[in-house]
């Protein structure tokens, strides 16, 4: 089966989607444990500008997403997570 995307037709490798907003961290507790008793959470980033790019990616399409973070290990930790989508 062949998969049509008309974004991607007659479109030039060089061209490039450009998402620019902030990103967020959910912290969900595991096994739907309320919040005050939960001893650990699980992380997860995104936010509507990310997920656009993130999705453009996987599309097959050119994407950057353009925030601005904090030098700490949260900060790496959600570079990390972003960069696994290319």
């Amino acid at each position: 089966m062949i998969h049509y995307n008309p974004l991607l037709q007659n479109m030039e490798n060089s061209k490039k989607f450009i998402t620019m907003g902030e990103i967020m961290l959910r912290l969900t507790p595991p096994n739907y444990e309320k919040i005050r008793m939960a001893s650990g959470f699980e992380a997860s980033y995104g936010g509507s500008e990310a997920n656009v790019a993130v999705s453009l990616a996987n599309f097959g399409l050119r994407s950057e997403f353009i925030t601005r973070l904090p030098e700490n290990r949260v900060a790496d930790a959600c570079l990390d997570d972003l960069h696994r989508y290319g």
